[in-house]
């Protein structure tokens, strides 16, 4: 029987190495070959492993940790949720039919949700992409006045991918639609959007975190965004973006 390759991603120490003792000694057909403690460390974990099974915890710092499955537009590994008792969280899994286990792990939770996993068809696995839409469709729905031309059009924070300077003038980019001309700097929305997860990531780009896909470190430094796009990263501001990263 072929091990099932799995990747703990928790940001607690105790947390992850307590998971891994438990499934070494209670589920042996599980092979752990790697561990994260931040979103941006599990991205890069399951780029490099591909695994068949992520163990996932909600909680982490800056956010929820299935932020980490929005970087994957369709996912081909199982996921079985790690958590402390939170009883939102557990209800928005249930009415997924996605796998979950508490913390304190109790042995036999964790056994039958390792015997669920593979068992799955490829239509059963677009609940997966189904609870993440809906878990960014309940974001405060926030809407922004943009004037371009002779009108101004309100569009929700959320469907905003970037922004681009055009010297005193920005182009906004959206999940649906054209772009849009707008009669503002960068600058004036960098300051706008400030708290609602945009980065500054070059003195022409402006970045919603909740469409970044993937650093990449070669050429200077881009981002590659959900719509494929490539962004740059200036040299000064790489550190601070890759901080901002690791607490997605």
């Amino acid at each position: 029987m072929d091990k099932i390759r799995a990747i703990i991603v928790d940001d607690e120490q105790n947390g992850r190495e307590n998971l891994h003792r438990t499934l070494e000694k209670y589920c042996p057909e599980v092979s752990v070959v790697a561990e994260a403690d931040s979103v941006l460390a599990g991205i890069e974990a399951i780029q490099l492993h591909a695994p068949d099974l992520v163990f996932l915890d909600i909680e982490m710092p800056e956010g929820k940790g299935f932020k980490i499955l929005e970087f994957f537009s369709e996912p081909d590994f199982d996921v079985i949720f790690v958590t402390a008792y939170d009883q939102y969280a557990i209800q928005a899994i249930r009415f997924s039919a996605l796998d979950y286990i508490l913390k304190p792990i109790n042995i036999l939770e964790l056994r039958a949700a390792v015997d669920r996993t593979g068992q799955r068809k490829k239509k059963e696995r677009r609940l997966l992409n189904q609870f993440l839409h809906n878990a960014h469709s309940e974001l405060p729905e926030k809407k922004l006045a943009l004037a371009s031309g002779n009108k101004i059009e309100f569009r929700s924070i959320g469907q905003i991918i970037r922004c681009q300077s055009d010297g005193n003038y920005t182009n906004f980019y959206f999940t649906e639609g054209p772009a849009l001309l707008v009669t503002k700097t960068l600058n004036d929305f960098e300051e706008i959007l400030e708290g609602y997860g945009f980065i500054r990531t070059h003195k022409a780009h402006l970045v919603n975190t909740l469409f970044i896909r993937s650093f990449h470190k070669n050429d200077g430094g881009y981002l590659q965004l959900s719509d494929g796009t490539l962004v740059p990263v200036s040299r000064r501001r790489k550190d601070e973006i890759l901080t901002r990263l690791k607490h997605l």
